[in-house]
């Protein structure tokens, strides 16, 4: 049977992070008026961070069913913040970007993202922001590869 240490640490603390992350972003989302839901607020916010990706992608990205995703996205261009276009290398495939009308509302999404990014480094040296971004896109590239043969 492994340590109780060894499973309380690494692996689970990341998962922690992701889940209050997730968390203090829907809360401070809440507080301002964007007139969307938070699920339709997430999507967008996905879309601009993910520009022109397929939304089978996206739903992948955002970690929900690509119907789900739909009906988001539905919201969102009845809003006119994203427009779905035809991939031309796969005309069943729907491409999915920002309009210009998203602009104001990103711009309030954004500045909750960086408050929220905030309260999670208070106490972490600037100097070290970089460093620890690095290293967990590094984390993230390698959870992105193919897993390996047994």
């Amino acid at each position: 049977m492994p340590e109780r240490e060894a499973i309380n640490t690494f692996t689970l603390t990341m998962v922690d992070i992701a889940r209050l992350l997730r968390r203090r972003f829907e809360q401070r989302l809440v507080r301002i008026d964007t007139g969307l839901t938070v699920a339709e607020a997430r999507a967008l916010a996905f879309v601009w961070r993910n520009p022109n990706l397929r939304q089978t992608a996206l739903a992948e990205r955002m970690g929900v069913e690509p119907m789900t995703v739909v009906g988001y996205l539905d919201g969102l261009e009845r809003a006119g913040y994203v427009t779905r276009t035809t991939d031309p290398s796969d005309r069943r495939a729907k491409l999915v970007n920002l309009t210009l009308e998203a602009d104001p509302v990103v711009r309030q999404i954004a500045e909750v993202i960086f408050a929220v990014r905030a309260d999670a480094l208070v106490g972490i040296p600037e100097e070290q922001h970089a460093l620890l971004t690095h290293m967990l896109e590094t984390i993230r590239d390698n959870l992105c590869a193919p897993e390996p043969e047994e």
